[in-house]
């Protein structure tokens, strides 16, 4: 798969005026020089702060990936105001090659936020990304599917203006299970067994990881082309970038929880079949999955793995965003949605979401 590499020029929008009639830029991001405005922007705008060493995990060093990022500068200042980013990985759906491309830290300075019209500051900057994204290319690439995890109201006015199509609203479930079915789905001789992996490289192995992900796409290889849906290729390389090298992962030997474990699954005498990573702090949360489809073996799954530990926030049991059977549903307030479709996938079956998806856990 191959990814366009982005120069620094001014990208023109739709409006006719030109990309600095009114003392805006609208221009790629250039990482050498505008990584310092754009993490104040990050902190100006989430009232959080943004580490330099984490926008770049985040946006330059997924395996195999690339990313677009554009960016709003106020000209007689210099100041950036406005921001768009998407972080591009491989994919796939029925076979075919994809490029996943995640929408991230859509960014309004406050000072600038006036309007939605086709000529605001908020249009054009999805206009100039909309450009860079679908810009063609002498590259063979593969076809790209850009979504986004915004709140509500976000994703409301993105669909009334036309640059979102919603996919779903993400819903967690909590198991509740009674005591004899706890016991048997840890104790049973045919349950499902799990096997924590040291945060540590030699063990997130692609010869482990590897051949599970192969698994899987051999499974869903038998789906009908209509049930097919987008997903990122969560191989061994995605899995150690998108968790083991996260900047807030505690390593193996340094002393501390992990924030991410990675657990296997199996039977006994049985070679892996699946995986789960969790997160325990500040909730408990199986952040990302790879499993046999079906309710049954999401509860399987989570029935196998221990109760979160004494350090975790007071909860029922682990939260996931797999459907289960008996298991409480509750709507969480993030919409999933595609962005900047051309044209929009209103027939394709909308990707199987998880936390770890999102760039918020």
């Amino acid at each position: 798969m191959n990814f366009c590499a982005s120069d620094i020029s001014v990208i023109p929008h739709d409006s006719g005026n030109g990309a600095e009639a009114d003392g805006f830029r609208f221009r790629r991001l250039c990482p050498k020089t505008d990584l310092a405005g754009v993490c104040q922007l990050f902190e100006t705008v989430f009232h959080q702060p943004m580490d330099p060493s984490y926008w770049r995990w985040k946006y330059a060093q997924a395996p195999a990936g690339g990313s677009f990022n554009v960016v709003v500068e106020q000209i007689e200042t210099g100041r950036l105001v406005g921001h768009m980013g998407v972080i591009v990985v491989p994919g796939a759906r029925a076979g075919e090659a994809l490029r996943m491309g995640q929408v991230c830290d859509v960014m309004l300075h406050p000072d600038v936020r006036a309007g939605i019209g086709p000529h605001s500051i908020y249009q054009r900057m999805n206009n100039a990304l909309r450009q860079l994204a679908h810009a063609p290319s002498r590259d063979q690439c593969a076809p790209l599917f850009m979504y986004g995890f915004p709140g509500l109201r976000p994703a409301n006015l993105g669909e009334r203006i036309g640059v979102y199509r919603p996919l779903q609203i993400c819903t967690e479930y909590t198991a509740s299970q009674s005591a004899w079915a706890a016991f048997w789905g840890r104790h049973g001789p045919w349950r499902l067994r799990v096997q924590a992996l040291p945060a540590s490289t030699d063990a997130w192995s692609d010869a482990m990881l590897d051949a599970i992900w192969q698994q899987h796409c051999a499974r869903i290889a038998t789906q009908p082309e209509r049930d097919a849906a987008p997903h990122v290729i969560k191989n061994a390389a995605y899995l150690r970038w998108r968790y083991l090298l996260h900047p807030q992962q505690v390593p193996a030997g340094e002393g501390g929880a992990p924030r991410y474990t990675l657990w296997l699954l199996r039977r006994y005498g049985q070679t892996p079949l699946g995986w789960l990573v969790t997160r325990e702090q500040p909730q408990p949360v199986v952040v990302d999955s790879c499993l046999p489809p079906g309710p049954a073996w999401a509860t399987a799954a989570l029935q196998a793995l221990p109760p979160p530990g004494p350090v975790a926030a007071p909860a029922p049991g682990w939260i996931s965003w797999l459907p289960q059977t008996q298991a409480a549903a509750k709507q969480t307030p993030i919409h999933a949605v595609e962005v900047l479709g051309q044209p929009f996938h209103p027939h394709w079956t909308s990707p199987h979401f998880q936390p770890g998806d999102t760039d918020v856990f």
